[in-house]
C-alpha cells in the first residue's frame, strides 16, 4: 500500500503537464510540414489524453486532502470555473483576432464565423451538444473536462470509500457508459482513460495494492483497444504507471507545467500565426522550416507566461479563496469521507 500524507505532493504531475501542453502545441506546428516534421508531430493529439489521466488522478486526490463532501458541490463547480475560465475567455477574442485579422491575408479559410449564440455556448461548453464550431479546435477538451469535474465530484464519496463494494460501483457503470457511447466528443468516451487516474490516486491513498494497481489498469488497456484504439490506449496507461513510479522535479519543468493550460490556449493564435508569417516572410523558409517551428513554440510560452501571471495565477489564487470546510476539520472530513 501507498500511504497517504495530507501534504504530499506529486511532483511529476507538473512535468506531465509539461509535457502534454508542449506535444500538442508541437503537433499543430508540425503537421503537414513536410515527412520529417511531420512525422515528429504525429502523435501530439496524444497530449490530450495525458491531461485526462491527469484529471482523473488529481481531481479526487484535490477533493480528498481538502475534506470534500457532497453537500460542497457547488462550490467545487464554483472554484474550477474560478480557475478554468478566465484564461479561456481571454484566449477567445485573441484567438478570432488572430484567424480574422492576422491570418486572413494567408489563408481566408481560417476566418472564424461566430454569433451571440456561439459565444453563450462556449459560454457553457455546449458546442459539441449542439454541434456548433468552436472558436478554436481545441476547445473540446475543455468541454470533456468540465464534465469531468462534475462526474468526479458527484462519485467521489464512493471512490474514497473504504467499503470495496462501494468502491467498485462507479467502475461498471464508467465502462457500460464507455462502450455505449456513440460520440468521441462527450465525457462518456473517455472515461477509461480517467479510470486509470482515478486507479492511481486510489493507490496513492492506499485502497489498493500495487499489483491490484496494475492488475486493473491492464483490464483498462485492453478494453480501450476498440473503440479508443492502442495508441491512446498505451499513452494513457504510461501516464498512469508515470505518475506511480517516476519522481521527478525540475524548476524549468515546473515553470512549464504551471503555463501549461495558457500554453495549450495561445499556441494556435500566437504560435502558429508567428509560424506562418515568417514563413511567408523569410525566403527559404520551407528549408528550416523546424527552426520556425520552435520560435513558434517559444513565442507560445512567452504568451503563455504573461496570461498566466496576469490572469491565470490571480485566478488561481482566487480559487483557492473559496473554502468549504473551516482549516481545522478538513483532516478529520477526509479520513470520514473515506470510511
Amino acid at each position: 500500500m501507498s500511504a497517504y500524507s495530507p501534504h504530499s505532493r506529486i511532483d511529476i504531475v507538473n512535468a506531465l503537464r509539461a509535457f502534454a501542453a508542449l506535444y500538442v502545441a508541437w503537433g499543430h506546428f508540425a503537421g503537414g510540414q513536410g515527412r520529417w516534421l511531420d512525422w515528429t508531430g504525429r502523435y501530439g493529439y496524444t497530449g490530450v489524453y495525458v491531461f485526462f489521466v491527469i484529471s482523473g488522478f488529481v481531481i479526487p486526490y484535490s477533493l480528498y486532502r481538502g475534506g470534500y463532501s457532497l453537500r460542497n458541490f457547488g462550490r467545487f463547480l464554483l472554484k474550477r470555473a474560478i480557475r478554468l475560465y478566465p484564461p479561456y475567455l481571454v484566449s477567445i477574442p485573441v484567438t478570432i483576432l488572430a484567424a480574422n485579422v492576422l491570418l486572413r491575408p494567408l489563408a481566408p479559410s481560417s476566418v472564424v464565423h461566430f454569433s451571440a449564440g456561439q459565444m453563450v455556448y462556449h459560454l457553457f461548453f455546449l458546442n459539441d451538444l449542439v454541434h456548433a464550431p468552436w472558436v478554436s479546435v481545441v476547445y473540446w477538451t475543455l468541454a470533456i473536462e468540465w464534465q469531468w469535474y462534475v462526474l468526479a465530484a458527484l462519485l467521489t464519496p464512493l471512490l474514497v470509500s473504504r467499503n470495496a463494494v462501494l468502491r467498485f460501483i462507479p467502475i461498471p457503470l464508467f465502462m457500460a457508459a464507455y462502450f455505449l457511447c456513440t460520440s468521441d466528443r462527450i465525457v462518456a468516451h473517455t472515461l477509461p482513460i480517467f479510470l486509470i487516474g482515478v486507479f492511481v490516486f486510489q493507490y496513492k491513498i492506499g485502497l489498493m495494492g500495487r499489483w491490484r494497481l496494475l492488475a486493473l489498469m491492464a483490464v483498462l488497456l485492453w478494453s480501450m483497444r476498440w473503440p479508443t484504439g492502442w495508441v491512446i490506449a498505451c499513452i494513457s496507461a504510461a501516464t498512469g504507471a508515470v505518475i506511480v513510479f517516476v519522481s521527478f522535479r525540475n524548476g524549468i519543468a515546473d515553470f512549464l507545467g504551471d503555463v501549461s493550460y495558457s500554453v495549450y490556449l495561445l499556441h494556435l493564435p500566437v504560435g502558429v500565426t508567428l509560424v506562418m508569417w515568417l514563413a511567408r516572410l523569410l525566403p527559404y523558409a520551407g528549408y528550416y522550416l523546424g527552426l520556425l517551428d520552435l520560435v513558434g513554440m517559444a513565442a507560445s510560452v512567452g504568451a503563455a507566461a504573461l496570461l498566466y501571471r496576469w490572469v491565470e495565477k490571480p485566478a488561481q489564487d482566487m480559487s483557492s479563496r473559496v473554502r468549504w470546510v473551516e482549516a481545522g476539520r478538513r483532516s478529520q472530513l477526509a479520513v470520514a469521507i473515506s470510511k
